[in-house]
């Protein structure tokens, strides 16, 4: 099992760098959707191993993830292969989805996907307070997979403290 930080351009097959900032906006909080997409076959010198773990799509401090979820793009060769989606490769947003067929993953026996966080039997950790990633578990048991193509996504919200800054003129008072 190997873990490969898809947000890093020091990972084989990853053009660039991944920045976990928060959309621009100035004094209110917003609302934001991102997604990045796992390409096996993009990935220079893979070799499939069951439970390999791919840090896909990094997420900033003080984000809350109203919801999440995957869609396969292109279908994961090998036998039988599934997929775990959660922060540090558990699978609360996706447990166990197949990825032998294209279309959007169920969210299994314990994930969350597409789901809004509403209740007490939620178990997705919805709140990030430090910058962490969505992982994307492979589970391949017999470690044969070469291709196959998953989109991440997740609706965010910006929950980071606002305000502290007492503007002094604005450009209105400028042009008089």
């Amino acid at each position: 099992m190997a873990t490969y930080d898809m947000t890093s351009k020091a990972t084989a097959g990853v053009n660039s760098d991944s920045i976990a900032t928060l959309a621009s906006s100035s004094e209110s909080y917003v609302t934001y959707g991102v997604e990045a997409t796992l390409d096996i076959s993009k990935i220079t010198g893979y070799t499939c191993v069951d439970g390999d773990i791919f840090q896909l799509l990094e997420i900033p401090a003080d984000t809350l993830i109203v919801a999440a979820g995957a869609e396969v793009l292109t279908v994961f060769d090998g036998t039988t292969p599934t997929v775990d989606i959660d922060f540090a490769a558990g699978d609360d947003i996706v447990d166990g989805g197949v990825v032998t067929a294209t279309g959007w993953l169920a969210s299994g026996t314990n994930g969350q996907a597409m789901t809004v966080n509403t209740g007490a039997a939620n178990t997705f950790t919805a709140h990030v307070t430090t910058t962490d990633t969505i992982d994307v578990k492979l589970i391949a048991g017999s470690a044969d997979v070469t291709v196959g193509k998953l989109r991440v996504w997740a609706l965010c919200v910006d929950t980071s403290a606002k305000g502290g800054v007492t503007p002094t003129e604005v450009t209105r008072d400028q042009l008089a």
